[in-house]
């Protein structure tokens, strides 16, 4: 069940803000919201946002996403760490580069696992969530598709 954003999670992204030094003294809100806008942009497949506050000691927030093979697994990373170390942020530490089928890219208060499809399948990340703890994404899909200008044009 997704429930609906919080008031914290709830201002929009502006993908060039992302290019300047926004991240840098971001909450974790608003840096979890940049990462799954990065990974959309980037065509990320099945993105989740969870926010576990109050239920993890290890993180408030994981996003969880596809991608649909090893070279668009390693591009997914690859283009998370560049614009958040762009935007002042950089990982604290980016794990599994080398197998390209999961990498862990670590933010301290934001955690995000690239998976290809049958790696995400196999660890099965997303059910170990707490009920109740994904975050609605669709204004940050529907953001990315009106600047890349997807299903906007008329037939």
């Amino acid at each position: 069940m997704i429930i609906k954003a919080r008031s914290i999670f709830g201002r929009k992204v502006n993908m060039e803000e992302i290019k300047n030094d926004t991240l840098k003294n971001a909450t974790a809100a608003e840096l979890a919201r940049a990462v799954a806008a990065i990974l959309i942009e980037k065509k990320a497949v099945d993105v989740r946002v969870y926010e576990l506050l109050e239920q993890s000691p290890i993180t408030d927030y994981y996003v969880n996403v596809t991608g649909r093979s090893s070279t668009h697994v390693a591009s997914l990373a690859d283009e998370l760490a560049y614009k958040t170390g762009l935007s002042g942020r950089d990982a604290a530490r980016i794990e599994g580069k080398r197998g390209n089928s999961w990498i862990l890219v670590d933010y301290g208060d934001v955690i995000v696992n690239v998976f290809d499809r049958e790696s995400r399948d196999f660890y099965n990340l997303d059910r170990l969530m707490p009920e109740n703890s994904e975050i609605d994404i669709s204004e940050i899909v529907e953001q990315v598709n009106t600047k890349l200008d997807i299903n906007n044009r008329e037939v």
